[in-house]
């Protein structure tokens, strides 16, 4: 037992190291709220494929030859990254090809997956990223026992809801037992319950639910997610939000017709103002190019007066993950480079 906590506590190192070595902080830092894991193994010269013929299995690392990592594409965004940190483990601790049904392994499992496991959830989801986040949104201690909050959290750190639960009690953030009970909640729900009725989502979409605080993020989206944006409001006023910008790139913006005051959030109420109201943001109309950062801007003014000057503005930026089968986007543009 001692050796395996060694063992484990080596994949953790590992995974601290791979992140300083590829200089993660920076990218942290120019606004990107996750770990890539798909650049990480592009930068190992460490091809990653994309598939839907995989049944069962989640993913696959082979070792013969030249190392590569197969991912299965027809799973939610979050799980595909887990999965790449996963079979990334195995490429940097040095283990023989293996392939991968489930990536939440238990104590009874053996040990090289159960060390490939510690190094994905320490590589996508290490403290100070998480603690980053929470204090980024305001959550609290208390938020974080919310389905809803850390669903919201396993967004902008990339991973799926139920890896974050078991991330945040890792991380002794929450209890193994809160942990347990988090995961009760069902993402499918999670995000039904979000949407204004009569909205359907896609298969492996996702709901985000963005406001002021979100500014200073490069969100990464798919093209079928969809938003809810919680803005500012001063309609007693006479203000409304517009988004012209956005409308230019195929998106629709349109008021939620609820209370504001009656809306479920999933952080403190922001400081000053009229308080909030919720819009329902419609993802493209068309399929949106990933590999480069879009900014929106959406303004607060009063539609009948010429040349109005906002009363708040709010700058969104995006940059789109596409999923197609074959390479990853980070892995054909390293291949194709002369």
């Amino acid at each position: 037992m001692a050796n395996l906590r060694q063992r484990l506590l080596d994949a953790s190192k590992k995974a601290t190291q791979v992140l300083s070595d590829a200089g993660t902080a920076a990218r942290i830092q120019s606004g990107f709220s996750r770990i890539d894991p798909m650049l990480l193994a592009q930068e190992q010269d460490v091809p990653v494929m994309l598939t839907e013929q995989f049944d069962k299995l989640l993913g696959a690392f082979l070792r013969e030859g030249r190392a590569g990592i197969i991912v299965n594409s027809d799973r939610p965004i979050g799980m595909m990254h887990m999965t790449c940190a996963h079979e990334l483990g195995h490429y940097f601790l040095g283990h023989v090809s293996t392939h991968d049904e489930h990536i939440d392994y238990g104590d009874m499992d053996s040990v090289t997956e159960q060390e490939a496991n510690q190094f994905a959830y320490q590589l996508m989801a290490p403290m100070w990223l998480v603690v980053r986040t929470v204090k980024a949104k305001g959550w609290g201690k208390t938020n974080l026992l919310q389905p809803a909050v850390v669903y919201q959290l396993s967004l902008r750190l990339g991973i799926s809801f139920t890896a974050m639960a078991w991330a945040l009690a890792r991380l002794k953030l929450v209890t193994p037992a809160q942990a347990s009970t988090l995961c009760v909640a069902k993402p499918k729900a999670l995000k039904n319950d979000m949407l204004p009725p009569g909205v359907a989502l896609g298969k492996n979409a996702d709901v985000w639910v963005l406001d002021s605080r979100d500014k200073d993020w490069i969100i990464e989206p798919r093209s079928t997610d969809r938003f809810l944006l919680n803005l500012p409001s001063h309609a007693t006023a006479g203000y409304l939000w517009s988004a012209d910008e956005l409308a230019g790139e195929g998106f629709t913006l349109s008021p939620i017709l609820v209370d504001a005051r009656e809306q479920k959030r999933e952080g403190p109420p922001l400081v000053g103002g009229g308080g909030e109201d919720s819009y329902f943001l419609a993802g493209p109309a068309v399929e949106q190019q990933g590999g480069s950062v879009s900014e929106f801007h959406l303004r607060e003014t009063r539609p009948w007066v010429a040349n109005d000057e906002a009363a708040t503005e709010l700058a969104l930026k995006m940059q789109f993950e596409t999923v197609e089968e074959g390479l990853s986007d980070s892995t054909r543009l390293r291949e194709i480079q002369p």
